[in-house]
């Protein structure tokens, strides 16, 4: 099925993944997990052609082709019209995707100290221990798990999924929480302050892990994270210095002021430029 895209946009393995961790490319196909149903995708004239189970509303969803990109670039070049012109031109066809709030939470739980090929590696061990096996067209990959199904996993198997106990018991914490409906992940899409707070109650959880979450999936595009490539970024365009405490509370506050709610575009646009080999 063809579904259309405000142009720029394209499908591309390094921004999927630096988001969302399991998609996989193969033959010009991009294989992955969108609303429990394994789809893949691929570009097509100004949209994407897909196949798979999925709704064609979910997919439109998740890949944000219903979004009004021109006027969110606009907004972004106004913010700060001596870099981001040439940002929009060479990462532009991006787009923060909509992913599945528990499943992005585990995922960034995971993230602390690791690579993205890391992060990966952990998400993926969880599905295919825990999640229900999907095929399409040859390729083979398990759901997530629900929190149900991983809140009831003992301590005795924690310990080896090879995670570092700290991170499975998180996990595991929050896991119970979901499931008992104590944290009620949708209801925290209406504010990015109180989302975030409220995913801060949880230990090894700081800003970085809530904004991620909060960006990634709960739609809130101000939402800043700031790893080591945006923070080297920001030094490079801006002169301003990132450290992580207090002070980066401060600098987080420039940034919410200079690009307001698209504050988490120009950081993953600042994020792939810092890690580009062409910069």
């Amino acid at each position: 099925m063809y579904l259309p895209a405000p142009q720029p946009f394209r499908l591309e393995a390094d921004w999927l993944n630096s988001q969302a961790f399991r998609w996989t490319e193969r033959d010009g196909w991009f294989y992955g997990i969108v609303g429990g149903h394994l789809i893949r995708v691929r570009n097509a004239d100004d949209g994407i052609e897909f196949e798979g189970g999925a709704p064609a509303d979910d997919v439109t969803h998740y890949f944000r082709l219903d979004q009004d990109i021109g006027a969110v670039h606009k907004a972004m070049r106004a913010a700060d019209p001596e870099h981001m012109p040439g940002l929009i031109e060479k990462y532009g066809h991006i787009r923060v995707l909509r992913q599945d709030p528990w499943e992005c939470l585990v995922a960034y739980i995971c993230s602390p100290r690791a690579k993205v090929e890391r992060i990966a590696d952990m998400v993926e061990k969880l599905a295919d221990k825990y999640g229900e096996p999907l095929t399409l067209d040859g390729e083979k990959r398990n759901a997530f798990p629900a929190a149900d199904r991983l809140a009831k996993v003992p301590k005795a198997d924690r310990q080896n999924w090879g995670f570092g106990l700290s991170k499975a018991d998180i996990i595991h914490q929050v896991a119970r929480d979901v499931a008992a409906r104590k944290l009620k992940l949708d209801t925290l899409r209406s504010s990015h302050a109180e989302a975030r707070e409220r995913l801060k109650k949880y230990p090894g959880i700081g800003y970085k892990i809530a904004d991620c979450v909060c960006l990634f999936s709960l739609g809130h595009d101000g939402a800043f994270p700031v790893d080591a490539n945006i923070g080297a970024a920001l030094e490079r365009y801006y002169g301003k210095k990132y450290t992580p405490g207090a002070k980066n509370v401060r600098l987080l506050e420039w940034v919410r002021e200079t690009f307001g709610d698209h504050a988490g575009y120009a950081g993953q646009m600042l994020f792939l430029d810092q890690r580009s080999p062409l910069r």
